[in-house]
């Protein structure tokens, strides 16, 4: 009984970042492969109370909800990178009538994928929220009525719509990122109900970084004490958008094509900022002996960006590395940190 009530809420959060997704997962598959040499049978969802994540972070978080090992989650990065983000040859220039400005890529291909993926894990059937082994968070921007939106399992009797949801909708309802993929809209009928979301956008506008919704969930709304909080926070790589005195762009569309700076630099500040909101508070709760354990696992690109929407070789090996060499460095830190 005491250690049931000494007993942490652990917290699992992922940040978006496109194809940075990779490096995530790949230290999540090596911590799942160290986590099942003692417990053979065990999933890694098990080991955590809830699942947060945005954008990419959002394909990974529902992905291990579902029970699929990271180790192939890992593999859907890089299996899938050059078609989910082809090389990019004026891909927005307007065929058959169609408006100038849509995205660089259409969502079709990975819109596709990830409904494969999950049906496998699923028994061949489309999972829905209500599907998922553990209870998720998934932030994203409702476009048609200007709200942002978390996207919930039913782990609270407030909670009557979002569970219905298909998985891979919500998922890329809150990976379209604005200029990368066009805004998603869908419908839903199924035994529990329907319904149709309008022009879903990436919830990494607000929270690309969701560690906070994830403590702000487990106070507010499961009364759990601040001080029996565990968050441990995976990033996708800290970008450092330097913009160089030399660098002058010729025009507004430089901001946006082939790779979108702006947008990444929203994604990358917003994440940033989170982890300084998050270190702030532990500090304050700290001073009055009641605060919440946190653990980031970051890499920090070093103004040598990996762009969100890169698919060359050259960048998975990167980016695989990176994983690796996280891995190495903080799987000791991080099992030390779930056994607490």
């Amino acid at each position: 009984m005491e250690g049931e009530k000494n007993k942490k809420f652990r917290i699992l959060s992922i940040d978006g970042g496109g194809i940075r997704g990779l490096i995530p997962a790949k230290v999540l598959a090596e911590l799942e492969a160290e986590l099942q040499k003692e417990a053979p049978e065990k999933k890694l969802y098990e080991y955590f109370d809830l699942i947060c994540g945005t954008s990419t972070g959002a394909i990974l978080a529902i992905g291990i909800a579902l029970g699929i090992p990271a180790k192939e989650l890992a593999k859907f990065y890089e299996d899938n990178a050059k078609n989910i983000f082809p090389r990019f040859i004026f891909r927005f220039i307007p065929r058959k009538g169609r408006a100038f400005f849509n995205a660089i890529y259409s969502n079709k291909k990975l819109l596709k994928t990830i409904r494969q993926i999950y049906a496998n894990a699923n028994g061949g059937s489309d999972p829905l929220l209500n599907d998922l082994k553990a209870n998720v968070c998934i932030p994203a921007f409702n476009g048609n009525d200007g709200a942002i939106n978390v996207l919930k399992t039913k782990h609270h009797p407030e909670y009557r719509r979002d569970y219905k949801l298909p998985a891979y909708h919500v998922a890329m309802s809150s990976a379209s990122a604005p200029v990368y993929f066009p805004p998603h809209s869908f419908s839903f009928k199924n035994e529990f109900g329907e319904g149709t979301n309008i022009n879903m956008i990436d919830g990494g506008i607000f929270a690309n970084n969701p560690a906070l919704i994830g403590v702000f969930e487990a106070t507010g709304k499961l009364d759990i004490a601040i001080g029996d909080i565990s968050v441990l926070s995976f990033g996708t790589g800290q970008g450092k958008q330097i913009i160089k005195r030399s660098w002058r762009p010729k025009n507004v569309f430089d901001w946006l094509f082939p790779h979108p700076k702006l947008v990444d630099l929203v994604l990358d500040t917003q994440a940033q900022i989170t982890e300084q909101y998050l270190l702030f508070l532990q500090r304050a709760l700290a001073k009055i002996g009641n605060t919440f354990s946190y653990l980031r696992i970051q890499h920090d690109m070093k103004g040598d960006n990996i762009e969100l929407n890169s698919s060359k070789n050259k960048h998975i090996d990167r980016m695989k590395s990176i994983g690796d060499e996280l891995a190495k460095n903080n799987l000791t830190h991080i099992l030390n940190f779930l056994k607490k």
